[in-house]
This record gives C-alpha cells, sequence and structure tokens, in this order.
C-alpha cells in the first residue's frame, strides 16, 4: 500500500476544497455567508465536483484495489475535518450542530463511489483503444 499516494490525494482535496470554500467566500462576501441559501447550494456543487473529479483521478490512476484507497483518503479526510471542526468549536466557541456535516458527508460518499466507479472504467477504455 501507497501511503504516499493517500498522503498525496487527501492533501490535494483538502487545499482544493479550503480554496474553493475560500474564493466562494470573498465572491458572496463574509457577512452574507451563514444566510446566503445560494452560497451554501454553490459551496455544496463546488465540494461534489471538485470531490468527484479527484476520486476520478485516483481511480484512473489507482490500479490495485482503488475502492480501498478511496475510501482511505475520505476516511482521514472526514477525519480531519472534523477535529478541525471541533477544535474550533472548543478554542472559538463556536457552536456547531452535528446535522451541518450530514449532507456534505452524503455527498461525499456519492463523490467516491461514482468517481472512482468512472476513473476505472475510464483507465479500461483506455486500455481496450490500446490492445485493438
Amino acid at each position: 500500500m501507497k501511503y504516499s499516494r493517500i498522503l498525496l490525494f487527501l492533501v490535494g482535496l483538502y487545499l482544493l476544497l479550503i480554496a474553493l470554500s475560500t474564493i466562494a467566500t470573498k465572491i458572496v462576501g463574509f457577512d452574507e455567508v451563514t444566510q446566503s441559501t445560494s452560497y451554501i447550494y454553490t459551496h455544496y456543487v463546488l465540494g461534489f465536483g471538485t470531490s468527484l473529479i479527484v476520486y476520478c483521478y485516483l481511480g484512473y490512476k489507482q490500479t490495485v484495489r482503488p475502492y480501498k484507497y478511496a475510501f482511505l483518503v475520505a476516511a482521514v479526510y472526514w477525519f480531519i475535518n472534523l477535529s478541525v471542526g471541533a477544535l474550533l468549536s472548543i478554542l472559538l466557541e463556536i457552536s456547531m450542530e452535528p446535522l451541518i456535516y450530514l449532507i456534505p458527508a452524503l455527498l461525499h460518499v456519492i463523490a467516491v463511489l461514482l468517481g472512482t466507479l468512472l476513473g476505472i472504467q475510464l483507465r479500461s477504455k483506455k486500455f481496450s483503444v490500446i490492445k485493438k
């Protein structure tokens, strides 16, 4: 098992999602973030799309047990995400509802399954074209 590949995809995914969140916050404005439903939906769509692309690439590149790698990346990502949320809640005394993580977690699971499947299918089509 290549832990460096897991770490690479994990850090890449985390930094991409943070960058997209920052850009979306700058566009909407910090004061409107918590009250704007369009920001929340845009944030979900951007996060899902980015996660889907990352897991598709992982499924394409990882030839041995791609689902195992994808689930490990997702598990470590969510462990870090929930840990950072808990630290922010404790240190900054920000009250966070646990349900706030439900929709992103469900979208992330869909992105893991669908993205890895798409990556595997792209890789198999590439090799079938080469064999002909």
